[in-house]
């Protein structure tokens, strides 16, 4: 990186004379750095001063700056500030206002728009956070920054380098390479390089510390990552990464389309007012066979469930939730079941767990009375016309007609651009680099086992489970959602953990879950350990205090 560059004129509007010494000279002043002026509001206009052209692999350029002293939030913001805080292991309260920061907008070449936040000098912890986008990007959320912004951390997040609708628009990718490339990898790595070179003009000395935190498509921005540029961070906090992005996309969420929408694109056989009754059939099949009712499934894979127990008897009402009809319980088992083809033989090796029926609202099943299309039909229309297969068929396209056995070489370029897939993290251990991963039991979007079985395979390469344990581990926490939430107890600080192993050598040997204080009249603690190692009931003892479990390898 080269050495930081500033222009040679003042932005108009900066009073330099107002916040200088008396005795400055005017010459003088135009030669200060931002971190040289104490105003606050002064300091962060004169990042636009800032020389971004040569910083990093790209050209950038600082569009905008603004000192945010008391900045109201809306009441979404708000409720996002802690959701943020849940999905990225960093909690964070219901915060009324932005904390105190300068805010810098801008981009890099070619359409990656960044946006970061700096807390004041004194408040500055010394360290980088990236923030990465999740769903499919294509904005800049403004409350996505804010869980590091009041952890101390200079945060910077992007719009993975296309604007587009959100949560899943593929429209952005269509015919252009270049763009995927970016939304995929390349717009986090350039925007690491940016956010470090704004970070060094402001406080007047570089970043000690580097780290990115991110869930679902953001938890596979951290993989690829410490795959792929090992050099930008020394900490990565991963929930629910999508390490078969391109496939999962391609194969799983058309998979669940079909089944909702079995006939055409607009008519749903299942609507989420179903879930509280299939939530409720699941957790009485499956529920205590970790020892325990408690309403969490321990481990899904050892649950058994059928959903044509449900199907309506004499005197039941589909229409009161009361039972299913016959094409209701054929959906349910299909979202269960892993994608078969007509041999019956599955050609996708991973389902949707039991014990995440909670969460199936809006992802996988239209609320009744909106118009809001579900998650996965959105997904899956998009997905296949424009952003998945590597010549992309575009409008038009019949998304029904791709069958994966046979289309499957269709996916090959884009599996290695999207897919996170690589075991090979002997760079990012050489360089001292360390990963958290979590992931839940009850998420329904991505299957907790993908990530087992890439977090096994990579501890295989990198030299067995003693060797990886000094950089790596994984969390498989029961009853925990896909983005926040869920049955069990989900809030956790995954950052001091990384920050105490990266920063310190003290490696966690657990993380603490437990319920949010005005969530529940009880609240609920529950250690989870390394994996494979797991969290069991002692068989006595208050089921709400964490005392009560103890660490076991299967």
């Amino acid at each position: 990186m080269e050495s930081l560059k500033f222009h040679r004129r003042l932005p108009a509007g900066l009073l330099l004379a107002s916040l200088l010494a008396a005795a400055a000279a005017p010459a003088a002043a135009q030669t200060l750095r931002p971190s040289e002026i104490a105003d606050l509001e002064a300091r962060c206009e004169a990042l636009n001063l800032l020389d971004l052209e040569s910083v990093g692999d790209a050209p950038a350029r600082i569009v905008v700056t603004s000192h945010e002293a008391a900045k109201q939030a809306t009441p979404r913001e708000t409720l996002f500030f802690k959701k943020r805080g849940v999905s990225q292991g960093n909690p964070t309260p219901k915060l009324p206002t932005f904390p105190v920061h300068c805010l810098v907008e801008g981009y890099v070449t070619p359409h990656v728009q960044f946006s970061m936040r700096l807390p004041p000098p004194e408040q500055w912890n010394g360290n980088f956070m990236l923030a990465a986008c999740d769903a499919w990007c294509g904005r800049v959320h403004t409350d996505i920054t804010v869980p590091g912004l009041y952890h101390g951390y200079a945060t910077i997040t992007n719009n993975g380098g296309h604007y587009s609708r959100a949560p899943f628009d593929g429209i952005w990718a269509h015919k252009d390479i270049t763009a995927r490339i970016n939304f995929a990898h390349l717009a986090n790595h350039t925007s690491a390089q940016i956010g470090k070179a704004i970070a060094e003009a402001y406080y007047g000395k570089a970043p000690r510390y580097s780290y990115i935190t991110g869930f679902s498509k953001g938890g596979n921005a951290g993989l690829m990552a410490a795959q792929r540029y090992p050099e930008d961070f020394d900490g990565v906090f991963v929930k629910a990464p999508v390490i078969d992005y391109n496939v999962k996309n391609a194969v799983h969420l058309p998979w669940i389309a079909k089944a909702v929408y079995p006939e055409n694109d607009h008519t749903p056989v299942l609507y989420s007012d179903k879930v509280p009754l299939l939530e409720a059939a699941v957790r009485q099949a499956c529920d205590a066979l970790d020892g325990l009712e408690d309403g969490i499934i321990d481990d899904p894979r050892k649950c058994s469930f059928d959903a044509g127990t449900l199907l309506c008897k004499a005197g039941q009402s589909e229409a009161a939730n009361e039972c299913l009809s016959a094409a209701q319980v054929e959906a349910v088992r299909k979202m269960h079941a892993k994608p078969y083809g007509a041999d019956g033989k599955p050609y996708y090796h991973y389902s949707i767990h039991f014990g995440s029926e909670g969460d199936w609202a809006r992802s996988f099943l239209p609320v009744r009375g909106s118009d809001e299309i579900p998650f996965s039909m959105t997904g899956a229309t998009s997905g296949l016309r424009y952003m998945v297969m590597d010549d992309n068929p575009g409008p038009g396209y019949d998304w029904r007609s791709f069958y994966y056995p046979r289309d499957r070489r269709k996916l090959t370029k884009m599996n290695a651009i999207m897919d996170p897939d690589s075991v090979d993290l002997t760079a990012f251990r050489k360089r001292g680099g360390k990963l958290i991963i979590v992931h839940g039991w009850a998420d329904p979007l991505v299957s907790a086992e993908v990530t087992i079985g890439w977090f096994e395979k990579m501890q295989k390469f990198m030299g067995g489970p003693e060797a990886t344990a000094g950089f790596a581990q994984l969390y498989a926490v029961p009853g925990l959602y896909h983005g926040e939430g869920g049955p069990g107890p989900y809030v956790y600080d995954a950052q001091t953990a990384l920050v105490n192993w990266v920063e310190r050598g003290i490696a966690p040997d657990h993380l603490l879950l437990a319920d949010e204080a005005d969530r529940q009249p009880v609240v609920r603690e529950r250690p989870v350990f390394p994996y494979p190692d797991i969290s069991r009931y002692k068989g006595s003892g208050d089921p709400a205090a964490a005392t009560s479990y103890e660490r076991v390898t299967p």
